[in-house]
């Protein structure tokens, strides 16, 4: 059996970043999902580094040829990089609590 072509490999991983990303913070913000109840920063952390990687496989698939999964990727996964990338690092550097 023959591999799968690069840019379908590409394009599939596109589609999953695109959902994982807004769907971690979907289930964050509605309480359904807690990785770390301890560290509610840490977890911050976790999904802004979700949403970056999901920002950067589309980035990626846009130069690769698949520009249609790789604008979805990025378009989904930027406002969840922005809100807890913003967040994470307010709090990191000592915002009011």
């Amino acid at each position: 059996m023959t591999d799968a072509p690069a840019r379908r490999r590409i394009t599939l991983t596109a589609g999953i970043a695109s959902l994982a990303g807004p769907s971690g913070a979907a289930l964050s913000e509605t309480g359904h999902l807690h990785l770390l109840a301890s560290a509610p920063l840490l977890e911050m952390w976790l999904l802004a580094t979700l949403a970056a990687f999901g920002v950067g496989i589309g980035v990626l698939s846009i130069y690769r040829g698949t520009k249609v999964a790789g604008m979805v990727c990025v378009l989904t996964n930027a406002p969840v990089l922005a809100l807890y990338g913003f967040i994470a690092a307010f709090f990191t550097l000592g915002g009011t609590r």
